[in-house]
């Protein structure tokens, strides 16, 4: 047996902990387009541009018609000021080198130079234009993107959230709603190099064709550069994205207050730092590692790049020299020349990036097209404030599942009860409130309010009788009465919202705010006031009895608050309860017996039902085994 010494402790000497283990590298390979930038060519750029420019041209139609005729106008102008401008130095190089004298050729030259000037001149201030106008454009594009997409998730279906990478698409198309703005500058960009490119091209093949040739030749290297050097950059952004994702998470979590009491309390401190910088040196070190790759693309595309201008300057010279060009018609050429570069460069570079938004704008327009065929269509019938809710062997299976949530049910439910809902986590109590409320619709059976099938009803006819306090709640960044209200506002003004806090028990912690109503509830703005847990909640009663429902469903209603705030709100719920169906939910049993009924969900079914009295007396009572275990506790 092998006997390994003790180390030795030398008093003072500071231990050296163990060093933590380091997070497991993050790659999400579920992303579309995750190869698409890799085995892209120029013949596949080229062939999706002209669909990611459509696209971005119907977006910006649809927003604002002047600016894009505006936009289109201005580069229009700009490239006829650039083929005017070359046409007036080739003029004015005529008489600058055929003139006997400097004096002379000045005299001659000067009205050609002053329309090249004023071409110039009218050009740059068309391109000024058409950034004024992409300006003004590109506010209204991404405002429409980010409300077309929030809108559409409002007025989807739920069974929409529950389809199997609806998460995943809908990031995707916020990314695609985000590349939108970059599209429109870079087609704007893009069409105005081709603009140029058609005018500077067009001088060059009237003074000869071959300049244009060479031209070309000496861009496809740097148009090869710019698509390799545009790989490498998306190969450092695709590889980094899933730890830089992480990493945003993280930030936020270590940044805010929310978690700062955990963070300390339970010195979590020099872990998660050690965590988070393990993640920014990944990070740093693979976009280091593709720093010498794009360095070395880079320098090849330019030197070959630069081979081939030199041999449109030898062409120049030697047609020159043999007489088949003019001397003023070669300066001209420079000219024209220099422009055409800038503009093929201008064309492979923002076609490259193009290409690259495109994918992500083909995102957006997918997943619009994906949700609009989800939103909400059902019918037109217009329901009231239900007398009676009737569930008829009413099932629900969550799409991509072998078992239903809830299994055939039938159940009524009558106005002026108080209806508790007990269960198990997973018993189907969530599901069943979505049913009853028509946020959901039974995938068999059928769901009535009184006698009006929710399948074939208006949902906002439906949801206006709805007072919903859910699990989570939210915490809405709005003054403390539009946390009530939400916008809705009855002819009784502040005194409905001072009756629904009393009745709620938030009176007082309202009036002690510092504005009052007006006070802003988020703690993160300045001027902000953060309420408790239990007062979020209190709050979240009285917007669902401002809302005086025919409908009012509770769960988990008192979870955070203290004996008296959960001893006013089933108070006031009894107080009120001949007005309204009442639903409550809640493992909290000893809130059970005010209940006038009680339901027991079981792995989506109805186990038993009746008074709190009848069935915690059954044997075998699941009822009766729960409450058991809460007052063990």
């Amino acid at each position: 047996m092998t006997h390994t010494p003790h180390q030795k402790t030398v008093p003072g000497a500071r231990q050296e902990r163990p060093r933590p283990s380091a997070p497991p590298e993050l790659d999400y390979t579920g992303r579309r387009h995750r190869r698409a930038m890799e085995d892209a060519g120029l013949l596949d750029m080229a062939r999706r541009i002209p669909a990611a420019l459509g696209q971005t041209a119907r977006l910006a139609w649809s927003v604002d018609r002047r600016m894009v005729i505006a936009i289109l106008t201005c580069q229009l102008l700009s490239g006829v000021g650039t083929a005017v401008m070359l046409a007036a130095v080739a003029a004015a190089m005529r008489h600058l080198f055929s003139a006997a004298d400097a004096g002379t050729a000045l005299r001659a030259a000067w009205p050609a130079l002053v329309v090249a000037a004023v071409a110039q001149a009218a050009g740059s201030a068309a391109w000024i234009g058409a950034d004024w106008a992409t300006r003004r454009l590109n506010p209204k594009i991404a405002s429409a993107a980010d409300l077309t997409i929030v809108d559409l998730h409002m007025r989807a279906e739920l069974s929409a959230y529950d389809a199997e990478g609806f998460k995943d698409r809908s990031q995707a198309a916020e990314t695609g709603a985000l590349r939108a703005v970059d599209l429109a500058d870079d087609a704007k960009t893009l069409t105005n190099a081709f603009v140029q490119l058609l005018s500077a091209a067009s001088v060059l093949t009237v003074l000869h064709p071959l300049l244009l040739g060479v031209l070309l030749l000496s861009v496809v290297p740097r148009g090869m550069g710019g698509v390799i050097a545009a790989r490498i950059d998306y190969r450092v952004h695709d590889r980094t994205v899933s730890a830089r994702s992480v990493r945003g998470m993280m930030r936020w979590w270590l940044t805010t207050a929310e978690l700062a009491d955990e963070l300390r309390a339970n010195t979590m401190r020099e872990y998660l730092h050690f965590w988070y910088r393990t993640m920014c040196d990944r990070v740093e070190g693979k976009e280091l590692a593709g720093a010498g790759p794009y360095l070395r693309v880079t320098a090849v595309a330019a030197a070959l790049s630069g081979f081939f201008v030199l041999g449109m300057w030898a062409s120049l010279g030697a047609l020159v020299l043999g007489g088949g060009m003019a001397l003023a018609a070669a300066g001209t050429a420079i000219v024209a020349s220099q422009t055409a570069g800038r503009a093929l460069n201008a064309i492979v570079r923002y076609g490259a990036v193009m290409f690259h938004h495109g994918l992500y704008l083909s995102d957006y327009h997918a997943f619009l097209d994906e949700v609009r065929a989800m939103t909400l269509d059902r019918g037109t019938a217009t329901v009231r404030a239900p007398r009676a809710i009737h569930l008829d062997e009413a099932e629900f299976t969550y799409p991509h599942k072998a078992a239903p949530a809830l299994h055939k049910l039938s159940l009524t439910l009558e106005r002026g009860e108080v209806v508790a809902l007990v269960g198990e986590n997973g018993a189907g109590k969530s599901t069943l409130v979505r049913l009853i409320t028509g946020l959901t619709l039974a995938t068999s059976g059928s769901v009535r309010w009184d006698g009006t099938d929710l399948a074939g009803a208006d949902p906002e006819s439906v949801w206006r009788h709805v007072g919903l306090v859910p699990q989570q709640n939210g915490h809405w960044p709005l003054a403390a009465r539009e946390n009530i209200t939400l916008g809705r506002q009855t002819e009784f003004g502040d005194a409905r919202v001072w009756q629904a806090a009393e009745q709620v028990g938030m009176g007082d912690a309202l009036r002690a705010l510092p504005d009052g109503l007006d006070t802003l509830l988020a703690r993160s703005v300045w001027g902000g006031h953060e309420l408790s847990g239990g007062q979020w909640q209190r709050l979240a009663c009285a917007r669902a009895l401002h809302r005086s429902p025919g409908l009012l469903i509770l769960d988990e209603p008192t979870s955070e608050m203290d004996a008296r705030g959960e001893h006013l709100i089933f108070r006031a719920l009894r107080e009120m309860a001949k007005d309204r169906i009442t639903l409550v939910v809640t493992h909290r049993l000893d809130n059970v017996k005010m209940a006038d009924r009680i339901i027991v969900l079981d792995q989506g079914r109805i186990r038993e039902e009746g008074t709190f009295d009848s069935l915690v007396s059954q044997p075998g009572s699941l009822l009766a085994e729960l409450y058991a275990l809460s007052q063990d506790r």
